[in-house]
């Protein structure tokens, strides 16, 4: 009987101890899904990060190119204008074209230099929010 109650123990020990290695196994498994499902997460954020990257790249990129055109056209502009006072001051025979411009920017209060022009805005803006 003695024997018997061993074998009995020893059967329930080795159940038990299959039990939990049938669990070891589930969760080692469920572990190895998770890196797998982490590698792949990291795969797409990796792609994700790639891609916006170069978008992100790309469109400065064009905006640069854009910008450095519109510097041309700006600075093409101020040459013209600058030419053509030249040309008129002298088919009219109207002396200095300083004179022609400041006459001009007083009577319009405009400024000629576009980015002076700008900055003086800005100021009238930042005067008129301050009353």
């Amino acid at each position: 009987m003695n024997l018997h109650r061993q074998l009995s123990r020893q059967a329930q020990v080795i159940e038990e101890a299959e039990k939990y290695q049938k669990e070891r196994d589930r969760i080692i498994a469920d572990n190895e899904k998770l890196h797998d499902e982490v590698d792949n997460i990291k795969k797409e954020y990796n792609k994700k990060e790639f891609e916006m990257e170069w978008q992100y790249t790309n469109r400065i990129n064009k905006l640069e190119k854009e910008n450095s055109f519109l510097h041309k056209v700006v600075d093409r502009f101020k040459e013209t204008i600058d030419i053509f006072i030249t040309w008129i001051c002298k088919k009219f025979d109207m002396g200095a074209e300083n004179n022609l411009i400041r006459d001009f920017e007083r009577e319009n209060n405009i400024l000629l230099d576009a980015e002076k022009q700008i900055k003086h805005e800005e100021k009238e803006k930042d005067l008129e929010m301050e009353m």
